[in-house]
Formats: C-alpha cells, structure tokens, sequence
C-alpha cells in the first residue's frame, strides 16, 4: 500500500499583500470581503478580529498579572499576529489584511517583516460622525473606539499610503481600490 502524496503547487514565488489600515467600523471588513470576491485569483483574508472570533484567546481573568490585557496579553497576541503576515505570504499566499495600525512602531515592525513583498497599503478612511453611526447600528463596538482610532491614535498619521480610500457614503469601494491596486508601480508607501 502506497502512502498518500501531498499535493505540491507549483512554486509562485511569495504572495502579494493588500493591506487595510483603518478605524475600527470603517468598512475594511466590507471592503475586504468584496476585494475578495472580484479578484481573478485567490486571496486570503486575515484579520485580527477572525483570530478572536474564532476563540483563541483565554478569558480576561484578572485585570493584573498574566491575563492582564492591555499590558501583558494583547502586545504579545499582536507581535504574533503581525508575524504570521510574512509565514502566510512567504509560503506563497496573497494576502487581504484588514488592520488597524496603532502605533507608529507596529508600522515600523510591518515595513520590516513585509520587506521584499509586494505590500500594497491601502488607507481606509470614514467621517468620525459616521463611525459613531456605525458603532451604534452594529452594537458590538464600543462607542467611540473609531473616533479615538483617528483622534487620539492618529493611525493615518504615521506614514503615507500607496492609496487611500473613503467609505462615508459607500461601503464598496472595492472596484476603486482594485483598479489602484492593478496600476500598481513599483514604489511602496511600506518601506
């Protein structure tokens, strides 16, 4: 008897990445979804959120100690996060990455570990009276988190964009995004 063979496609090179940076309800999640509907080939779409969805992280135990989020728990889960970005790629996967950048670090991080793949960094923008909008009708969202996303973080402040989009009256703002995305040149916002 002959053990199975593990298919082996044929070798691409690495993937390609679009990445979306904005606030929390802004429309990445929508946006990425149709990007990844009208693409002619097979992206995966990886997010933060879906790790979390998906019960990976313990419950929130003590407010101190190992289970303390903000200083313990969540720098460790976004160091890994953003580590898993060029494991996905590298292996020759292209990529739709719905994040939020944080700090000017995370970005600084990113353009190291994402050096030598095509990056594609796609700021996604919304009117802060419209994420407060959002929030509400979404329920799950504290309200307010968007705002601060922009106000107090400042996560379009870090760097430039290879593009930028504006979801306030649109939530599909896909076909604008693809058509930048395939006029693409060589120079790279995440460098």
């Amino acid at each position: 008897m002959s053990l199975p063979i593990e298919p082996q496609p044929p070798d691409r090179g690495p993937g390609r990445i679009i990445m979306l940076n904005g606030a929390s309800s802004s429309g990445k999640s929508t946006l990425a979804r149709s990007l990844q509907r009208r693409l002619d080939e097979p992206f995966l779409y990886v997010s933060s959120d879906q790790f979390v969805a998906a019960g990976m992280l313990p419950e929130r135990r003590d407010r101190d100690g190992p289970f303390a989020w903000w200083p313990e728990m969540r720098p460790r889960f976004f160091h890994g996060f953003h580590r898993c970005l060029p494991a996905l790629a590298g292996a020759g996967n292209d990529l739709i990455v719905e994040h939020i950048i944080e700090f000017p670090a995370w970005r600084v991080l990113l353009a190291e570990l994402l050096a030598g793949f095509d990056v594609f960094l796609v700021g996604v923008h919304c009117d802060l009276d419209e994420l407060d909008r959002r929030e509400r009708a979404r329920g799950d969202r504290r309200i307010g988190e968007g705002r601060a996303h922009v106000e107090k973080d400042g996560i379009h402040t870090f760097g430039p964009y290879d593009y930028e989009v504006d979801t306030t009256r649109t939530t599909d703002a896909a076909d604008a995004v693809l058509t930048a995305w395939r006029e693409r040149g060589r120079r790279r916002a995440l460098t």
